[in-house]
């Protein structure tokens, strides 16, 4: 080998990468960092959206948990119906989208005993909600304002609250008396409790699973801690 030669082949081996070598080197460093970066981005929203759905799950648990506390001792006494002499219905009303009734308000700090309930879809700015109103009961004590009373957000997002109900007519009513047959948005029957109630909700996202709630009527005198379940055993 000559000289010449083997000065070329060392001249070529010092001169390193070239600027296009280089340029190309960083333009894959580029191309997999904005991948890792992408990567990472999905990955935190994806926990993010996970966190979310597992709240979710836990604010509805918690909200239909509540309500089966508060309808598990629903009063059944009856009272005069206003303005009509003789006539007796029970304090609850089941419309299409709101439900009305007296019952026992699970154990919390300041609170407990019997309480007036109102359930219903509220709007908080732009955003709706499920929220359920209470108020103490008092003996003879007529409806209350329910602008004024307290108020507990079950499940918020909430946009449209559809009320079921359903029951068998006692054995003691008169069988000349309509009775309605199977599941009824609301309840028409004035002196009756339903056996059961179905909640149909919907938020932004589309229909939830509904929700059927049984009802257990407190004794008559309305002062006894044991249960009487319509249509049931406890």
């Amino acid at each position: 080998m000559t000289l010449g030669k083997l000065c070329t082949r060392q001249d070529r081996f010092n001169k390193g990468f070239t600027l296009i070598e280089l340029l190309v080197v960083m333009a894959l460093l580029s191309v997999i960092m904005i991948g890792l970066v992408s990567a990472l981005r999905t990955m935190a929203q994806t926990e993010s959206k996970i966190d979310q759905r597992l709240n979710r799950l836990d604010e509805i648990r918690a909200a239909r948990s509540f309500l089966q506390q508060t309808l598990s001792r629903v009063s059944s006494s009856t009272i005069d119906a206003p303005g009509a002499t003789g006539q007796k219905i029970i304090p609850f009303s089941a419309l299409t989208d709101s439900l009305t009734w007296i019952g026992v308000m699970p154990a919390r700090p300041d609170l407990g005993g019997r309480h007036f309930f109102k359930l219903a879809i509220e709007a908080n700015g732009a955003q709706r909600e499920l929220v359920l109103r209470f108020a103490p009961w008092l003996p003879d004590s007529a409806l209350p304002d329910w602008s004024q009373t307290q108020s507990r957000v079950l499940v918020a997002g909430i946009e449209n609250l559809k009320i079921e109900a359903e029951g068998l007519a006692p054995q003691a009513r008169n069988a000349a008396q309509a009775w309605p047959k199977g599941w009824q948005v609301g309840w028409p029957v004035a002196d009756v409790l339903p056996e059961r109630i179905r909640l149909r909700l919907e938020d932004t996202q589309g229909a939830w699973p509904e929700w059927t709630l049984p009802l257990r009527a407190m004794s008559q005198s309305d002062g006894s801690f044991s249960l009487v379940v319509i249509g049931g055993s406890k």
